[in-house]
């Protein structure tokens, strides 16, 4: 993963060729999701973002004033800034995230012409533009074009709402000028260690990867992706080989693809891992002829 997002980023190996993308902007943002890390989802989210402040070089205001209303509920008293710099992301992406999320706030509160005492509280201004965005005012037209932005300001700030603030950072995405368009890469190492009884860090990931369709995922892991199997309906959003045809391991009549992706996205490039290795045999040994598994 580390030789693929450096040959994203440019030091490609000579055996390699020639990259397919000529001419489009790739962004590479490598994830390590090992136990022994400590990644927690609101990392992601930030990670994802710290590296996008610095490629874009903008305010990306609908996600970035959730952000920042997010960040004061869930965190006050800890600026954005610092815990940046506690988990590295400042070394790794420099400090424009944090100027640039109190630029896209002090706009919206220039728009809405608020004073410029009030402009600086998250709440104030928030509380302001969601009444402006229901109003459709002409101030805040752009914003107001993003059908989910206020039902998000409105929800309650945690975790839960965090994990649909994606839809908001692909929007802006979408929204960049031809000379910002930007393509990430999210590469999301170590895919294994997410896993519990409950997947609950792995729904939100899921959850991430789903609403970003503008983005480009590699996910690395020592077992398969089990997104497509129908009988984790209900641990995750979407499950089933029709959500993911590209990751389906069984045969039988699955949907083409979206976009018309290509067919096999999952390669195995190691050893199966034990796991993988018992869910095989169970699948493929018989005795008199019956198979011994499902």
């Amino acid at each position: 993963m580390r030789k693929l997002e450096a040959a994203l980023g440019g030091t490609r190996p000579a055996q390699w060729g020639e990259p397919v993308w000529a001419g489009r902007r790739i962004l590479p943002v490598r994830i390590d999701l090992a136990r022994s890390v400590g990644t927690t989802f609101e990392d992601v989210v930030l990670t994802i973002r710290a590296a996008l402040a610095t490629a874009v070089a903008r305010p990306l205001p609908a996600f970035d004033i959730a952000l920042r209303r997010y960040w004061e509920a869930q965190h006050p008293g800890d600026p954005l800034g610092a815990h940046l710099e506690r988990g590295g992301l400042v070394s790794r992406f420099g400090t424009a995230l944090p100027q640039q999320t109190q630029t896209a706030l002090s706009d919206v509160a220039q728009a809405l012409l608020l004073p410029g005492t009030v402009g600086s509280v998250v709440g104030e201004v928030t509380g302001a533009l969601v009444g402006a965005l229901r109003e459709r005012r002409q101030t805040v037209r752009a914003l107001a074009a993003c059908a989910r932005f206020a039902p998000l300001l409105e929800s309650e700030s945690d975790l839960e709402a965090l994990s649909f603030y994606p839809h908001l950072l692909a929007w802006e995405l979408d929204r960049l000028p031809d000379d910002k368009k930007i393509t990430p890469v999210i590469l999301l190492d170590t895919f294994e260690d997410t896993a519990d009884r409950h997947r609950d860090l792995e729904r939100l990931l899921q959850r991430l990867v789903w609403l970003m369709p503008n983005c480009f995922f590699v996910i690395s892991g020592r077992s398969h992706l089990q997104w497509a199997d129908p009988a984790l309906q209900g641990q995750l959003d979407h499950t089933g080989p029709a959500a993911w045809p590209g990751l389906a391991t069984t045969p039988g009549l699955v949907p083409p693809p979206r976009h018309g992706a290509p067919g096999g996205q999952q390669h195995l490039t190691g050893d199966l891992s034990p796991e993988d290795c018992d869910d095989h045999l169970a699948r493929r040994l018989t005795k008199d002829g019956q198979r011994s598994g499902p």
